[in-house]
């Protein structure tokens, strides 16, 4: 008997796919580049603060936190983010709302669980292994990272280096 699931699918980078639960997705948008507040003192992939709603949402460049090898991306005036709300960090058990830049998101769709392969082959993508639990590959041969969303959590360490 196999297991259903939705899942969001989105391109971290031009050749670098993924899946996450679409249960821990909040919203889809695309944020203007121009109203991020870079804050100092943070890890490289956090951009900054953007107000979404009156609440404080922390802008997260996904490519950078996972260590992806980046080709210059594209320059763009809108931000293509995944809203990932409710997050706690193991720290300070701070409730937090992260915004996660990604190239560009696709859709969501149903996956059989059977079909994900966990944990990621050690052939595949080595690098990216500690912020997987899963490959899918699809029937025309891509390769999609399942992104486990706690470790994107733990690894955005909002904590400023004082």
């Amino acid at each position: 008997m196999s297991t259903q699931q939705q899942f969001l699918r989105f391109q971290i980078q031009s050749n670098l796919m993924a899946l996450m639960e679409i249960d821990l997705v909040t919203e889809l948008v695309n944020i203007p580049i121009d109203r991020i507040v870079p804050m100092p003192h943070l890890p490289a992939a956090v951009m900054g603060i953007y107000n979404w709603r009156g609440e404080i949402l922390w802008i997260v460049n996904l490519a950078t936190l996972i260590g992806a090898n980046q080709t210059g991306g594209k320059s763009r005036s809108l931000q293509p983010t995944i809203i990932l709300a409710n997050g706690v960090t193991p720290e300070d058990r701070l409730q937090t709302t992260v915004g996660l830049v990604v190239d560009q998101l696709d859709e969501i769709e149903w996956f059989d669980l059977d079909s994900i392969q966990s944990p990621v082959p050690a052939n595949i993508y080595p690098e990216f292994s500690k912020w997987a639990n899963g490959l899918w590959i699809s029937a025309s041969g891509e390769n999609f990272l399942r992104l486990d969303g706690q470790t994107i959590f733990a690894g955005a360490n909002f904590n400023p280096d004082v």
